[in-house]
């Protein structure tokens, strides 16, 4: 199996928190805060309410808490961005009155806003390892137009979604105009074709999950090797770690 920069940046982050057990204080917060959580509407949670707010670790401590908590974040973006593909396979509204066309809508506009969520949290990410280490040289505005290029489409569409109109085209609007037919006559034939059409466009949309997550892999893959390239909090944990200062750019 091929050690991913991915792989190891994982391996450095449990290394990292593993050491964190020792730091005062943040095993009785931790504990009490899952205490809270669980617990919150029981009459004894009014004594664990301190724990809502955020433990104070030290600013350095801190700072790279902040690297870690937001590189799960970028994780989690991805894998939310990948999960899209289940909301296409599956139409859970038969009976209800939610149509094909408004569900495969709403999940196209839940897909393009995965990748704005991405984008905003490169940046913020690319700002707390600059707050670790402000001499890096790193090229974050190349390696963000590299992501603008390759998901432009994307982008655009939840721009316009977001702003000016819903998402449509001609896919899309053919699902639609089966569904307005196939209610108005009993002819089972254009309903027949609104199923049709329903399921190759959903398929489509499956495959283009498949390819834009892998794509989207690549970049967290270049975001964990320049992380552990820079970061030498993280790099010190890990045996043999390759140092380099660039920031490599998916194709």
């Amino acid at each position: 199996m091929v050690d991913t920069s991915s792989d190891r940046m994982w391996n450095a982050i449990r290394a990292w928190t593993m050491n964190l057990e020792d730091y005062p204080g943040w095993k009785e917060w931790r504990r009490n805060r899952i205490g809270h959580t669980l617990y919150f509407e029981e009459a004894f949670a009014t004594a664990l309410q301190k724990y809502e707010a955020e433990f104070q670790f030290s600013e350095e401590v801190e700072k790279e808490h902040t690297i870690i908590i937001q590189y799960i974040g970028l994780v989690e973006a991805v894998e939310s961005l990948k999960d899209c593909e289940y909301y296409f396979r599956r139409y859970p509204f038969r009976g209800l009155p939610v149509s094909r066309h408004r569900h495969i809508t709403n999940v196209c506009e839940m897909f393009f806003g995965r990748f704005y969520e991405m984008k905003e949290r490169i940046k913020k990410y690319f700002e707390a390892v600059s707050a670790v280490e402000p001499m890096h040289r790193l090229k974050i505005g190349a390696f963000i137009k590299k992501f603008d290029k390759i998901f432009e489409h994307e982008l655009r569409e939840r721009n316009l979604a977001h702003h000016h109109r819903r998402f449509e085209d001609i896919a899309t609007n053919h699902v639609l105009l089966t569904h307005l037919i196939s209610a108005a006559d009993a002819d089972k034939g254009w309903e027949r074709e609104h199923l049709t059409a329903y399921r190759k466009l959903s398929n489509e949309w499956v495959q283009r999950v498949r390819r834009r997550g892998a794509q989207m892999d690549d970049f967290l893959e270049a975001i964990a090797a320049a992380t552990l390239a820079t970061c030498s909090f993280l790099s010190a944990l890990l045996p043999d770690e390759p140092k380099s200062s660039s920031l490599d750019r998916p194709d």
